[in-house]
């Protein structure tokens, strides 16, 4: 079994919990025994002949066992982390597109992926007009 998260991982605490031994075997050792077998076709049977055997003549490979608690929290937190960081990079980069297509000038002057006040000063002036009114003076301060 090469996925041993997400909807995986439920199978996998369904399965330790009543008692069935599992080994991960990754996709990459699959891939190379499957050179092998004869047969240049992939099937589903193909696949399970080979994850089989695999499981049966290789004595290296690690048993599947069941998270602990607070492994299960870490993976949430860091797979909501990882959305998160995704979410924003998204969004700085409409918001580069946005600015590049009105304000070209003032998409070359911010680095919107490190700086705060260029997102402060767009969200308070969000046209040349409303930046011409304010004046250079109190752009500056």
């Amino acid at each position: 079994m090469d996925l041993n998260a997400g909807g995986a991982s439920l199978w996998i605490a369904l399965l330790v919990n009543h008692g069935q031994k599992l080994l991960y075997i990754p996709g990459r050792t699959v891939h190379h025994a499957s050179a092998a077998y004869r047969g240049s076709g992939k099937t589903d049977a193909k696949d399970a002949f080979i994850i089989a055997g695999t499981a049966r003549m290789r004595r290296d490979l690690q048993p599947l066992q069941e998270l602990g608690e607070i492994a299960v929290d870490l993976r949430i937190l860091t797979a909501r982390r990882i959305d998160l960081a995704a979410d924003r990079t998204r969004a700085i980069n409409r918001l580069r597109a946005q600015l590049l297509e009105y304000f070209p000038a003032l998409e070359r002057a911010f680095d919107l992926s490190t700086s705060k006040s260029a997102l402060i000063l767009l969200a308070g002036y969000q046209t040349p007009a409303a930046l011409r009114r304010i004046g250079r003076s109190r752009l500056t301060t």
